[in-house]
């Protein structure tokens, strides 16, 4: 008979959390101080000990972004001693896997270009790093002393005409700060990634009641804001009759008829890209992961983990997408060693323009 024998091992099921990167945004730009190096902001950090006591694009970005961002907010920045050279501390920042879920641009775009080196870039980092980000591009401040209205949004509709890139913003920076202003709004506390940042329920806009004027002196107005969101800029809005000024839908460069033109829909899709690509990594080489259909039922419920868990409801507000139903996931074997597996995002309907009519109800009834 053979000898008695006990062994105990554990086994890894992948129930983890996930790295938690929504919110988190990577500034990246021209400073004065700590070029070529990488920090840490939150709500306390001293911007003019990080990023140098001089005026720069980086700081004022960062400043209206920390403010139109809740308590807990917190960001990086890396500072680069010279405009226009972000294209080298994106692709250290992709080699040392910074968290963040989005790039920021602050230097101003002036080619298309430009546009186009920036999409190579995102593009690249899905392709080569398994990151699924958004970059935010932005344009010269309107100049007030030079520019009328009609000139910057023409400049504005000609840069962005004809580019197609879904992962990519190109903001008109109607103000100096409004770029910042627009990712604190993303990455506020009571902005879920599947809210427009329009939702006015998150309140206005911080550090700006006034809009600004052009060269001729006229306020930025409503066909101002009309005809740059109709070239895909995200812009400042208010409501008349109604105190504050509040942000226009998040638009992105995606082409037309896209499932993608808004940065809401961007947002869900790339939190459960990243999510189903640990939980892939983690069956790569398990024959627990086959084509019977035992295997193929206990794993589509195993690839829904990131739809169910970002469809729970706190305090009646909805989750970020709806529940997964029967067949949202589903598992095809292409070939003995090679499967694909499918997922299907539901996002709820979103109010953006609502028509209200009154009636009257004149019948002598009592």
């Amino acid at each position: 008979m053979a000898l008695g024998s006990v062994s105990v091992s554990s086994t890894d099921n992948g129930q983890g959390d996930f790295t938690q990167v929504e919110k988190q945004f990577l500034f990246i730009g021209a400073a004065a101080k700590n070029a070529g190096t990488i920090q840490y902001i939150d709500q306390t950090t001293d911007l003019d000990d990080v990023l140098g006591i001089p005026p720069s694009k980086l700081k004022t970005c960062v400043e209206w972004a920390r403010q139109n961002a809740g308590t807990n907010w917190t960001a990086i920045a890396m500072p680069q001693a010279a405009a226009g050279t972000w294209s080298a501390a994106f692709d250290t920042a992709m080699a040392q896997n910074l968290v963040c879920e989005a790039v920021v641009i602050t230097d101003p775009v002036t080619e298309q270009t430009d546009l186009d080196a920036m999409n190579v870039a995102v593009t690249n980092a899905e392709n080569e790093h398994g990151r699924y980000l958004h970059l935010f591009a932005v344009t010269a401040a309107m100049d007030a002393a030079t520019q009328a209205w009609a000139d910057f949004i023409t400049e504005f509709e000609a840069l962005q005409d004809g580019v197609a890139a879904p992962s990519l913003s190109l903001v008109p920076q109607v103000f100096a700060g409004w770029l910042g202003a627009y990712c604190g709004r993303l990455c506020h506390e009571d902005q879920s990634i599947a809210d427009t940042p329009m939702r006015t329920q998150s309140g206005a806009i911080v550090g700006l009641s006034t809009l600004p004027v052009d060269k001729d002196g006229i306020t930025f107005n409503t066909s101002h804001a009309k005809a740059l969101n109709d070239a895909r800029g995200t812009v400042p809005q208010v409501y008349s009759g109604y105190d504050g000024i509040y942000c226009s839908d998040g638009m992105t460069l995606a082409p037309e008829a896209s499932d993608f033109a808004v940065i809401e829909n961007c947002r869900v899709v790339n939190v459960c890209k990243r999510e189903i690509r640990i939980l892939a990594i983690k069956k790569v080489g398990n024959r627990e992961l086959n084509s019977t259909p035992a295997s193929i039922a206990a794993h589509e419920t195993y690839f829904m983990r990131p739809l169910i868990n970002r469809s729970v409801s706190v305090k009646g507000k909805p989750g970020d997408v709806k529940k997964p139903r029967d067949g949202d996931v589903v598992i095809t074997w292409k070939t003995r060693t090679n499967v694909a597996v499918a997922l299907l995002i539901r996002p709820y309907n979103c109010p953006k323009a609502i028509a209200a009519s009154v009636a009257l109800e004149l019948s002598n009834g009592v």
